[in-house]
């Protein structure tokens, strides 16, 4: 997977097409805004597999379990990784426009490494969320 050479005109567009848009299962949630973003990065829609099969938070575990027999997020963007030959690495050296495995108070999420490198976005209740860099767990190169 290669990113497009304007990649970080991409990847700010599509953050500010998705500023103000609330957290909705299997439209914006964090699975489908990370591979949103790598989709506007490179083109490669890493959610094809379960792109459209859920819009409640119960469909989203079933979909987690039925395409991936996990029920986590980690072991799905693991196996999303190792599908798509991304290399994972430590949250500490994840750059601009990674994924990045979040630990939030509700448990596991996926965001994206902001342009600046010093945050991380993703969809919040009412907007997107731009987290501390520390939230980070680790990280898949894009």
């Amino acid at each position: 997977m290669k990113r497009f050479d304007d990649w970080p005109a991409r990847l700010d567009s599509f953050l500010e097409e998705r500023l103000w848009k609330p957290f909705a299962w299997g439209a914006n949630d964090c699975c489908i805004f990370a591979c949103d973003a790598v989709l506007a990065m490179t083109g490669t829609d890493l959610a094809l597999a379960f792109r459209g099969s859920y819009f409640t938070a119960r469909q989203a575990l079933e979909t987690l379990r039925k395409n991936f027999d996990t029920s986590s997020i980690a072991e799905m963007a693991d196996a999303t990784a190792r599908i798509y030959k991304l290399r994972t690495v430590p949250a500490s050296f994840a750059q601009r426009g990674d994924v990045m495995l979040l630990n939030r108070e509700f448990g596991e999420s996926l965001g994206i490494v902001s342009l600046d490198g010093l945050g991380i976005w993703a969809p919040g209740e009412e907007r997107l969320a731009e987290l501390p860099f520390a939230e980070g767990l680790r990280a898949w190169r894009i």
